[in-house]
């Protein structure tokens, strides 16, 4: 464990902002950025990930190969608009989906991710280029990148100056980074009372559109535009329905027998061999997700709301 302060303030002072799975988070006196003190190092994260005693499911992100896919082709709309080609680097690129559909788009992708189950099956099994580590620790060429990309990546980084810094290390004169994140240091601290929606420790730092502007700043980059979503399924009424309409749905495939209490620790994850089929009914409700969020969140009133930002930089 680590105490850190606020990576633009320095030790101007904070105060409390929400505690949950034996973690505080507090707020920036100085300029409201939210972050995790004390917290994990970077090896016990990393352990943590690997050993699924976080909220990351391996298993369940490497099936969930149609919202990745989805989510994936909207990205590279965006980026399309901006770049349309050239060599791109994802950071933290998971199961590798992604890197896959910016290969079928013509684009030379590669990826970088901390989980190694992640990085076997991106390329045993999709056969794209991606690297297990960090920024850090991957061994990539100077100004070699037309596009950085990363997605809801910022919030686990132990340092995001350092990162984007050599995010802009990478990309070449004029080059871009794309990413997405959320608002929560918008947002008063009581919206999350009782609940574990920030993923602490998995979060380390939260960010608004504030704090990403100033981010930028202080890292070579030109914000170009920030486009903000609101998130209408996690509004507390639409969100508390549907955790009901899950729990019945549950209840009813066991015919009413209460879920047995997991007593042993989770079997050791097994990397796949192949990818999982598509299925329809998922496929469908991929995308009326999407059309809640993307289509009618962009249109949405959006003060005092959490929401997805979208964020379009050129390196300086």
């Amino acid at each position: 464990m680590e105490a850190v302060s606020c990576i633009f303030c320095g030790d101007r002072g904070t105060r409390p902002y929400h505690e949950e799975n034996g973690y505080q988070a507090v707020s920036c006196d100085g300029c409201g950025l939210v972050f995790v003190t004390p917290r994990p190092s970077e090896a016990e994260m990393k352990r943590l990930y690997e050993g699924q005693e976080t909220k990351v499911d391996l298993g369940l992100q490497i099936r969930n190969v149609e919202r990745a896919t989805y989510e994936a082709r909207r990205a590279l709309d965006l980026v399309g608009r901006y770049q349309p080609s050239g060599r791109l680097l994802e950071i933290g690129c998971a199961a590798g989906y992604f890197l896959r559909e910016a290969l079928r788009r013509g684009y030379d992708p590669t990826g970088i991710d901390i989980t190694g189950p992640f990085v076997r099956y991106a390329t045993d099994v999709l056969g794209v280029d991606a690297r297990e580590g960090t920024l850090a620790s991957v061994e990539l060429p100077p100004a070699s990148f037309d596009v950085v990309y990363h997605r809801n990546v910022l919030s686990h980084l132990a340092y995001p100056l350092d990162a984007f810094r050599q995010m802009r290390s990478l990309l070449r004169p004029g080059g871009l980074m794309v990413y997405q994140t959320g608002n929560v240091a918008e947002l008063p601290g009581e919206r999350w009372a009782g609940t574990n929606e920030l993923d602490l420790p998995d979060h380390l730092y939260h960010f608004g559109e504030r704090q990403l502007r100033m981010l930028a700043e202080r890292t070579g980059f030109e914000t170009l535009d920030v486009r903000r979503y609101a998130l209408l399924l996690h509004e507390p009424a639409p969100r508390a329905a549907l955790l009901h309409l899950q729990s019945l749905f549950r209840k009813n495939h066991k015919n009413g027998a209460p879920a047995k209490e997991q007593k042993n620790k989770p079997a050791p994850f097994v990397v796949p061999n192949d990818v999982p089929r598509a299925r329809l009914l998922h496929s469908l409700e991929v995308l009326v997700d999407g059309y809640i969020t993307y289509d009618l969140g962009a249109v949405a009133p959006k003060e005092g709301r959490r929401a997805t930002l979208v964020v379009v930089a050129r390196a300086r």
